[in-house]
């Protein structure tokens, strides 16, 4: 039993107590209380609505901040190890953040291997706590570049990577190994997605049958849609219609989609998606980091379309803060007039109302009530109250200026700790964080990474000469 203040939706636009918060099974009960002001703040578990669950960040694995599609070569760095190893590191960071829900877009090292991956990532949700939906990923399309890759070998792309271009299975195969990973790991703490990597990376054939299946089988998707202007562009001159009236036309849109980034959609695809209930997750830093852009989030509000807040394993720091990203993103969307374009309740609903909904499609998410779940993140205020003088400056200020993932006490999941005195209640996360470095450094080449620098510039030559708009 805690007494805190509380931040509970569906309004999210105030903080009111001091209450009484206790935890029977998976539920809570919420009582009023006489106890003096608390210091600490209870508040929905964080939601997560777009990550990678990378246990070593990117940058370590010598893929620096770049444009994304002169990022992407760098991922070839990554590590052979442990894949149970690494989501554990990848969730109990999150967890140490406040995240209690996060949707994991599974980066395969080997697509032949998908069923013991997402095996692995399924344990380490268990051992940490986390509710995770595991977008399981499928792509058979344009490995390289958007288009013809014959021109990179003039830029000196590697000429045995274009020779040894190799998806594996087949985009149906990816779809069926899709289907098998939800018959054997879905739960309500696992919710298995269908995971086309983007639309310029599957064949038109294999979104159909992902559209197909995910109307008879009431299956999520999530998908990247439209992060750059290069995709933009290319998306353009592949479907004149534009990709989301192609995309509509083949059934992929609907409430059970979810498109990551759209940074580069139109106001009329805007109102269209509002139209099928598909709901974008913005990722801000991410966008700054690779050099996207900014998501439309004005044109998000005017045509109705629900969005939500993902970090995208590219948080400012690297160091997961969800609450550093709400600002970021809350103050590139406030806009400049008078009024505030994007205050702090507008900006909690995206994090968890419709965070949530990226998960399982519920929009109900984060009430404090007697009878909801038990998803309860618990802060301590004190730290950043200590100069306040009076009530001039309401408590929901006050924190939304100052909370980061320092203040995280207390974290439970389905009435669960995840997170206890600041620590992670599952096991040890420095020693766990150590073992996969140490596991990282044994792995790694040079010749991988000469290789990825190689591919970086040969393919920021391709893209700059336009060869991706010619057929």
């Amino acid at each position: 039993m805690i007494i805190a203040n509380i931040l509970s939706g569906p309004a999210f636009d105030r903080i009111e107590g001091p209450k009484e918060i206790a935890i029977e099974g998976d539920r809570i009960l919420v009582s009023d209380t006489d106890a003096p002001s608390a210091t600490l703040l209870a508040a929905p578990a964080l939601v997560n609505a777009h990550d990678h669950g990378y246990g070593i960040a990117t940058l370590a694995c010598g893929a620096p901040d770049d444009a994304l599609e002169c990022w992407i070569p760098g991922l070839a760095n990554r590590p052979e190890t442990d894949p149970e190893l690494e989501a554990k590191v990848a969730f109990g960071r999150m967890a140490l953040s406040g995240i209690g829900t996060t949707v994991h877009c599974h980066n395969s090292l080997r697509r032949d291997r998908i069923a013991d991956e997402a095996r692995a990532v399924a344990a380490a949700a268990d051992a940490v706590g986390l509710r995770v939906a595991f977008s399981c990923p499928i792509t058979d399309r344009n490995p390289h570049v958007y288009g013809d890759p014959s021109p990179l070998a003039e830029f000196g792309y590697p000429p045995e990577l274009l020779e040894a271009a190799d998806f594996g299975p087949s985009g149906a195969e990816q779809v069926d190994n899709a289907l098998a990973v939800r018959d054997a790991h879905q739960s309500d703490r696992f919710n298995v997605q269908l995971g086309p990597i983007g639309p310029q990376w599957c064949k038109l054939s294999t979104l159909e049958r992902i559209a197909e299946i995910s109307a008879s089988e009431d299956m999520r998707i999530h998908m990247h849609l439209l992060e750059t202007e290069r995709q933009r562009q290319w998306l353009d001159h592949e479907w004149p219609e534009g990709p989301i009236r192609r995309l509509d036309a083949i059934g992929l849109l609907s409430p059970r989609l979810t498109i990551a980034h759209g940074v580069w959609l139109h106001p009329d695809e805007c109102e269209l998606l509002a139209e099928r209930g598909v709901i974008v997750a913005v990722n801000t830093s991410s966008n700054l980091r690779l050099r996207s852009g900014i998501a439309p989030v004005a044109a998000f509000i005017e045509h109705g379309v629900p969005f939500a807040i993902g970090l995208d394993g590219a948080a400012f720091d690297d160091d997961q803060d969800v609450f550093r990203e709400w600002r970021l993103f809350g103050r590139l969307q406030s806009g400049m007039a008078l009024t505030d374009q994007m205050p702090p309740a507008r900006i909690l609903k995206a994090a968890f109302a419709d965070g949530y909904r990226v998960f399982d499609g519920q929009t109900d998410y984060g009430v404090l009530q007697s009878g909801s779940s038990a998803d309860l993140l618990v802060l301590d205020l004190e730290p950043m109250v200590a100069d306040r003088l009076n009530s001039g400056t309401s408590l929901l200020d006050l924190a939304f200026a100052r909370l980061d993932r320092r203040h995280v006490k207390h974290l439970v999941v389905a009435g669960e700790d995840v997170v206890r005195d600041r620590k992670l209640f599952g096991f040890d996360f420095d020693a766990a964080n150590a073992e996969l470095i140490a596991q990282a450094r044994s792995s790694g080449g040079d010749d991988t990474i000469a290789k990825s620098e190689a591919r970086r510039e040969a393919i920021r030559c391709y893209y700059r000469d336009g060869r991706h708009m010619r057929t």
